[in-house]
């Protein structure tokens, strides 16, 4: 979403059910706030957005994935965004089911 300048912590974004890594964010006019917006009050974020297959409606494709599975995707995800910079604070935006998957994450991570 936005590389942020000399970037001193992360804001990761997690969308909810029939929800979208970037449309979720985006406002009908295109403006996407992550993007456009949040980068101008906090210069020193790098911005993540995650994306998950969360269709719970389509006749063709519905997700099938346990909230365990998507935090698994979603960990790893992060780790390899992070790899350069694991030790950077993160600030976590969830919505809807995004934060039932980021609350399975955080208490698989305090199992370790």
């Amino acid at each position: 979403m936005a590389p942020g300048i000399d970037p001193v912590v992360d804001i990761v974004a997690i969308h909810g059910l029939q929800g979208h890594r970037d449309k979720t964010w985006t406002s009908d006019n295109g403006v996407c706030w992550l993007r456009d917006l949040l980068p101008s009050d906090f210069p020193n974020a790098r911005i993540l957005s995650y994306g998950y297959d969360a269709d719970t409606y389509s006749r063709e494709c519905v997700s099938t994935q346990a909230i365990g599975r998507h935090a698994e995707g979603f960990i790893n995800a992060l780790s390899r965004r992070r790899k350069a910079c694991p030790r950077r604070p993160i600030i976590f935006i969830a919505h809807d089911i995004g934060g039932i998957i980021l609350k399975r994450t955080v208490s698989d991570i305090a199992r370790l």
